[in-house]
This record gives C-alpha cells, sequence and structure tokens, in this order.
C-alpha cells in the first residue's frame, strides 16, 4: 500500500468535494428562473435591439418577445437558468471525478492475492 499516492488521491477528492458543495449551493440557491435563453436581436442592420427569450416548448424552439420596461426582470431569470444548468452539468462531472479517485484509492488499498494450489501446480508443469 502506497501512502504517499493515497495521501495524494485524499487530496483531490478534498479539493473536488469542495468544488461540489460551491456547485450545489449555486443550484439550491433561491433566486427565481426561467428556463430559456435571453437573446437580443437586430431586425435590420440600422434597427435598434429587440430582445427575446428563447425557450424549448415541446420539442421546438420557441421565441418570446420581451417588452423593453421588462429586459431586466427576464435578463436576470434567465441569467439564473444559465448558471443553475451549468453548475449542474459541472457537478456531475466534478461527482465523476470523484468516483475516478475514489477507485484508485481502492487499488492502492488492495494486496496481492495468495497463490493458490492451482497456481503452484501450472509452475511446476511448465
Amino acid at each position: 500500500m502506497d501512502i504517499k499516492k493515497i495521501s495524494l488521491h485524499r487530496k483531490k477528492i478534498s479539493i473536488l468535494k469542495q468544488k461540489r458543495s460551491r456547485l450545489e449551493e449555486i443550484a439550491m440557491g433561491r433566486s427565481p428562473m426561467v428556463a430559456a435563453s435571453f437573446m437580443a436581436r437586430r431586425l435590420r442592420p440600422e434597427a435598434s435591439l429587440v430582445y427575446y427569450l428563447s425557450a424549448s416548448i415541446a420539442g421546438q424552439s420557441r421565441h418570446r418577445y420581451v417588452r423593453k420596461g421588462e429586459v431586466e426582470y427576464w435578463r436576470k431569470r434567465a441569467y439564473a437558468w444559465k448558471e443553475f444548468i451549468k453548475a449542474i452539468a459541472t457537478w456531475v462531472k466534478v461527482n465523476k471525478q470523484i468516483e475516478k479517485e475514489l477507485r484508485e484509492i481502492g487499488k492502492l488499498r488492495c494486496e496481492e492475492l495468495p497463490v493458490g494450489k492451482e497456481t503452484e501446480r501450472k509452475g511446476k508443469r511448465e
């Protein structure tokens, strides 16, 4: 058993757990969200910006117009959704990394199997 290697893997897990904890705080937050992307478009090159919320409705992408007075309201909610989705995706990756490190620790803690009778006999035959 290599204590130094195990110690390094444990340190990596500790760091990953801290990262996962921060991601969980983002995901468990209380800020209101809207499951859509916030986008700005120009209908003509010289025209002013027009804002839309883009969302998947029944498997198809749909756009909803946002009035000028509501732009900041919907922008904040769409941004909160974006951060939530990013946090969840990263959380999944971090969990996989933690699992990988735990498996490495498990391998490093294992001892070799004892030599059995069949192995001894095979050695004598050859």
